[in-house]
């Protein structure tokens, strides 16, 4: 059976902040605030909301497997419900619901801002703006397979910043479900991706379901790759247990 794994998008600027405070309790707009750069205030607010928001649709019985969070969207909900389901940190750990009811991972890149969350038990979730990267990026922190991967994509036509960034943020999805099984001290070519995730062909834009085997771990996710930016979400899969 599919995991359950809700995803949202927002946009993460000085004004989407001011107008989602609402939905923040006092302990979250204080924890957005400690933060230093005005970016990541406004990156912290949106993506709490969004995971909040992907909480709700949850509980509410709607499956959001990946949605662009807007405005009207949230008035799908009361205020109040918002309020209800804080969000820890940062800065005392990974982000978390108070409550524990869900599993919710946050990233941001830019002017976005990403959450995912799951009743799965854990997921991980990473956004990053497409960009050129030096050729010393990929000798540090991808896999030979991974990089001759990156060749044929490339050598096919398609766009090696673009798969260059999604295969990063499939390798940080992976890491921050903190299911892996990794050595004490470790860089990502400690983390293999089989690469494109969902095989075949990739396309771009692309959006795509996958399972993949990483570390001796089997993983759900979804993957996103569009000309601006790449989104990778991932969440464990429990082993099958053989009965009678």
């Amino acid at each position: 059976m599919t995991p359950p794994l809700a995803i949202a998008v927002v946009r993460a600027d000085a004004g989407a902040a001011e107008r989602l405070a609402p939905y923040l309790t006092a302990g979250e707009r204080r924890a957005c605030a400690a933060l230093r750069v005005a970016a990541r205030r406004a990156q912290s607010a949106c993506a709490r909301v969004a995971a909040k928001w992907l909480r709700l649709e949850l509980a509410a019985g709607r499956s959001a497997p990946l949605v662009a969070l807007d405005a009207a969207s949230l008035e799908s909900h009361p205020r109040a419900d918002y309020l209800a389901c804080a969000v820890s940190g940062p800065g005392g750990g990974p982000p978390r619901f108070e409550d524990g009811a869900l599993a919710l991972s946050l990233s941001h890149a830019g002017d976005l801002a990403a959450a995912a969350v799951t009743a799965a038990g854990a997921v991980g979730v990473d956004v990053e703006r497409v960009e050129a990267r030096a050729a010393a990026f990929a000798d540090e922190h991808f896999t030979p397979r991974e990089r001759e991967a990156l060749a044929r994509g490339a050598a096919a036509g398609l766009d090696r910043a673009a798969l260059e960034t999604l295969l990063w943020s499939a390798k940080e999805a992976l890491y921050k479900t903190g299911a892996l099984a990794l050595p004490a001290r470790f860089s990502f070519q400690d983390i293999d991706v089989p690469f494109p995730p969902g095989g075949g062909r990739l396309a771009q834009p692309s959006i795509r379901s996958f399972a993949l085997r990483a570390r001796g771990g089997q993983f759900f996710g979804r993957a996103v790759l569009t000309g601006a930016f790449a989104l990778v979400a991932t969440v464990p899969v429990p082993p099958v247990v053989a009965l009678g």
